[in-house]
């Protein structure tokens, strides 16, 4: 339609990226809300490259963890408590196109909110 779905940010060095990525797919694809987007865990290649530290956040499921520990993907671990930091901190705002009301959602793994008119 040519509208604005959302803005929305994922603050933190590497995680920038990954971030942005894992929540427009929870958004668009899976079909979550920003608040659920946000909230949902996420993974991080620590120092951004093909052999760096895979670090997934506690609250994923323990198959998924499992199957990529299969397919090879290591070193692997899991990280939840003020570990989490390095999941950065995300804050979305979205519009629904027809009825132009906005919906935000703020980052509960550290400070912030998602303020909009």
């Amino acid at each position: 339609t040519g509208d604005l779905h959302a803005t929305y940010s994922n603050m933190g060095g590497f995680m920038q990226p990954q971030g942005h990525m894992q929540l427009l797919v929870n958004m668009v694809t899976l079909g979550m809300n920003p608040q659920s987007a946000i909230d949902a865990p996420r993974f991080c290649i620590e120092d951004g490259t093909s052999g760096g530290v895979l670090t997934i956040e506690d609250g994923t499921k323990p198959e998924i963890f499992e199957g990529l520990s299969a397919k090879g993907h290591t070193p692997m671990r899991m990280t939840r408590g003020t570990g989490r930091f390095v999941f950065g901190r995300a804050q979305i705002i979205s519009k629904d196109v027809k009825t132009g009301a906005l919906w935000g959602g703020s980052d509960g793994r550290a400070d912030g909110c998602a303020i909009g008119y």
